[in-house]
């Protein structure tokens, strides 16, 4: 399993971007099962919104599925927020301190309830999310350390659980 770096160019370079070109610049996707992924770390608000604005442009098709540990954000409700109006996210998994937070703020958003769901910790949210992907999703994990990405890629792999085509 390997990720791939196809958005990745030399942004160490002083080159006049601001934090949020460069996090998009540093966006890490990969492909499996017929899903992408991209992860990003977003410990920035710049680097959030550059990865929810990523989300949105990314295969406007499918559907827009959220994995997101808040444990790192103070504003919650503000986050759920923007992951439903800048993301366009269908679906939204969140864990962490913040999660409840941000689930309520993507409800207050306008994300139906039961596509929101809040998990305790980010690996619980790995699990719950192999269940719920479709075969065409594309998932920005936010805020997820590299090891559980890395657990949830290789999980699918072993999950006959993935859905083939968009999700009704």
């Amino acid at each position: 399993m390997e990720w791939t770096d196809t958005l990745m160019l030399d942004s160490s370079r002083n080159d006049g971007r601001s934090d949020s070109q460069r996090s998009l610049l540093a966006a890490r996707v990969m492909t499996k099962q017929g899903i992408t992924f991209l992860h990003a770390d977003a410990p920035t608000y710049a680097e959030t919104t550059a990865s929810l604005e990523l989300l949105r442009g990314f295969r406007e098709s499918v559907r827009r599925v959220v994995l997101c540990e808040g444990s790192w954000i103070a504003a919650g409700r503000q986050l759920g927020h923007e992951v439903v109006e800048l993301g366009l996210a269908d679906v939204l998994v969140s864990c962490g301190r913040t999660g409840r937070e941000v689930g309520i703020g993507a409800r207050d958003a306008g994300l139906d309830l039961s596509s929101v769901v809040v998990c305790n910790t980010a690996d619980a949210g790995c699990r719950v999310l192999t269940r719920m992907l479709h075969e065409g999703d594309t998932v920005l994990l936010l805020g997820i350390e590299q090891e559980e990405c890395d657990g949830l890629i290789e999980s699918l792999g072993h999950c006959s659980t993935v859905k083939s085509g968009a999700a009704a």
